[in-house]
C-alpha cells in the first residue's frame, strides 16, 4: 500500500516537473525569437527608422479678409460688408462675441424699422 502511494506521488511530481519544464522551454523559445527579430546593426536601425516617417500636420494661416452679410426676416440681403475682419472673441468662453470689420459697407435695399417706417 505504501509503495503504491509513493509511486503515485512520484508520478505526480514527474508530471508537474514536465509541465513546468514545457512552460519554461516555451517561454525561452518566445524570448529567443523576439531577441533575434530586433535590428542588430546601425544600418538596420536606420532602415527601420526611415520606414516610419513622422506625421506632419500643416495648419493653414487664418484668413483676415472676407464678407459679412446682414439679412432681414424675408431672407433679403440688406447690407454687405467687404474687407478685413478681426474676431477678438468668438464667444466660446461665455463672453459676448466681438468682431471688428475694417472695410466698406454696401446697402442693397431699403429696410423697415421696427415701427414700420421706410428709411
Amino acid at each position: 500500500m505504501k509503495r503504491q502511494t509513493v509511486k503515485k506521488l512520484i508520478q505526480c511530481v514527474a508530471i508537474i516537473a514536465a509541465g513546468v519544464l514545457a512552460i519554461i522551454l516555451f517561454m525561452l523559445a518566445i524570448w529567443c525569437r523576439g531577441k533575434n527579430s530586433e535590428p542588430v546593426t546601425d544600418e538596420q536601425v536606420a532602415a527601420q527608422m526611415q520606414q516610419a516617417e513622422p506625421l506632419v500636420i500643416e495648419t493653414p494661416e487664418a484668413a483676415t479678409e472676407g464678407s459679412i452679410r446682414v439679412y432681414d426676416y424675408d431672407s433679403c440681403c440688406i447690407y454687405a460688408y467687404y474687407g478685413k475682419i478681426r474676431i477678438n472673441n468668438d464667444g466660446k468662453d461665455g463672453k459676448d462675441i466681438d468682431v471688428e470689420a475694417i472695410g466698406y459697407l454696401e446697402g442693397y435695399q431699403e429696410h423697415k424699422e421696427e415701427s414700420g417706417a421706410v428709411e
